[in-house]
C-alpha cells in the first residue's frame, strides 16, 4: 500500500480498473470507479486493481495528506478539482477537492495533496 499521513482507509469494490494515486467515487451500481472530471470524490486509491469485483483499499483523509496523480502542471497552493480518470487539475469551476502541497510540471506526476475532508462525499 502507498504511504499516506494521518488517514484512514475503507474497502471498495472495483467497478472499472482502478489506478493507484487516483480519486475514486462510488457509482450507482455500488462499485468504485475513477472520479469523473469536476465530480466529487469519495477517496484516493491506495493500490492499482484491474479485476472487476475485486476489493481494494482507498484513503479517506482525516487531517493529513495523500498522494494524487496530476493531469497537468500544478503550482504549490493551487486549489484542485477532479480531472479525467481520477487525476487532479487546478480548479476551474468543478467541485474543489483539495490544495496542492507540492507541484507538478506535467501530466502523470504524483503530488502531495491536502484534501478538503468536508467536501468529500
Amino acid at each position: 500500500m502507498a504511504t499516506y499521513e494521518n488517514i484512514r482507509t475503507k474497502t471498495g469494490i472495483v467497478g472499472t480498473a482502478i489506478t493507484i494515486f487516483r480519486l475514486v467515487s462510488l457509482a450507482a451500481d455500488g462499485q468504485m470507479d475513477h472520479t469523473a472530471a469536476t465530480a466529487e470524490p469519495h477517496g484516493v486509491a491506495c493500490e492499482s486493481v484491474s479485476t472487476v469485483g475485486a476489493a481494494f483499499p482507498y484513503a479517506l483523509p482525516d487531517s493529513g495528506t495523500v498522494k494524487v496523480e496530476a493531469s497537468a502542471a500544478i503550482a504549490v497552493g493551487a486549489q484542485l478539482e477532479a480531472a479525467a480518470d481520477g487525476k487532479v487539475v487546478t480548479a476551474s469551476g468543478g467541485v474543489p477537492v483539495g490544495v496542492a502541497m507540492s507541484a507538478a510540471s506535467a501530466d502523470g506526476e504524483i503530488i502531495e495533496v491536502q484534501l478538503h475532508v468536508d467536501k468529500l462525499a
